[in-house]
């Protein structure tokens, strides 16, 4: 009877299904109960449905997410961009349409001499960022030695790595700059953004065997973005932002 039902069983049956992603507030974060919520959370949640998929979501840190991916022990990650992937990635795993747009940027102390410049002038800088991200516009001066990376596991550090002044800048999403200030209780005059690295078009990310996955994901995202369900979401947690996709 047991290996009756395996035959019989299809693969929307065989679920859940594991979607990770990293925890970065305001996009995915513990509430008070322990609950995972934040905009790509409650996105992603709404897409699975839409698109009848059982999914179970967890957070890991970034190195243990993508070791996990690339070991296919994560269907997808509900979070990344294009281009946060190297050529390999990108023709290995599969992606989704955007369901939102997020800027990333150096973050200065106010009075830092190179916060003008731009990454090709800047020499000699120690650039605090989380471990395991990729910022490729650095790595061409990472590469020459202009510039050093100092890596911690969690944005709340990279901020305290700034006002000590044990980096020049600090690389990240400038809602989580925005989010940590604000938590944080810190005077926003005391920092200054420097020059941009990416903006980044969220999408998710399938293991290649889930490609046929992407037309009901797809048409999801299509019907929150008509609907106006994606800006209502981000609002929720970004009221002072428009980000369409």
């Amino acid at each position: 009877m047991g290996s009756l039902l395996v035959l019989l069983m299809t693969p929307a049956m065989a679920g859940p299904y594991i979607a990770a992603g990293a925890q970065w507030k305001p996009y995915a974060y513990e509430d008070k109960d322990g609950h995972l919520i934040g905009v790509s959370i409650d996105i992603a949640r709404r897409v699975m449905a839409l698109a009848n998929l059982d999914v179970t979501f967890v957070t890991y840190p970034v190195n243990r997410l993508q070791s996990m991916l690339q070991k296919s022990e994560v269907d997808i990650n509900f979070a990344d961009a294009l281009i946060w992937n190297n050529a390999a990635e990108r023709r290995r795993f599969v992606f989704s349409k955007p369901y939102s747009t997020v800027k990333e940027h150096l973050y200065f102390l106010a009075d830092h001499p190179a916060r003008g410049q731009s990454i090709g002038q800047m020499d000699h800088l120690t650039i605090g960022m989380v471990r395991g991200y990729n910022y490729w516009a650095l790595d061409p001066a990472i590469d020459k030695r202009r510039m050093s990376r100092l890596e911690t596991s969690q944005d709340e550090a990279l901020i305290k790595l700034l006002q000590s002044g044990r980096v020049d800048a600090i690389a990240m999403v400038d809602d989580i700059f925005d989010e940590l200030i604000s938590s944080e209780k810190l005077d926003p005059s005391l920092f200054t953004r420097g020059a941009r690295l990416s903006e980044a078009m969220l999408v998710f990310k399938l293991q290649p065997q889930h490609a046929s996955w992407l037309p009901q994901i797809n048409s999801a995202i299509d019907s929150m973005q008509k609907t106006g369900e994606l800006e209502q979401i981000r609002r929720r947690y970004l009221p002072g932002t428009q980000d369409a996709p």
